[in-house]
């Protein structure tokens, strides 16, 4: 996680109460203040859903040229992703 900037905005925002009570659980068992807690949480997110819309439109853009992959191709590999974790998980027991 990079490091926390020196200088601060405040931001409001309206939550339900049972949000409220997760946010202050959360704070409580990873130490942090809400303040902080809701600084990391946003940022993980913010990082995530960033990452994720920017694959989602390569995928959208790569289908648009015609660069696709036929399903039974798609399904070999999946298979072969499952079966070598499988593998993976069975050696580290």
């Amino acid at each position: 996680m990079p490091k926390r900037p020196t200088k601060s905005v405040v931001l409001t925002a309206r939550i339900s109460p049972s949000l409220s009570k997760k946010l202050d659980g959360y704070a409580k068992i990873t130490g942090n203040t809400k303040s902080r807690a809701v600084e990391k949480l946003l940022q993980h997110h913010i990082d995530y859903e960033t990452w994720f819309i920017k694959e989602v439109r390569k995928g959208i853009a790569s289908a648009d040229r015609g660069d696709l992959i036929p399903h039974e191709e798609a399904m070999r590999r999946i298979k072969e992703h499952i079966a070598k974790r499988k593998r993976e998980k069975q050696k580290a027991a």
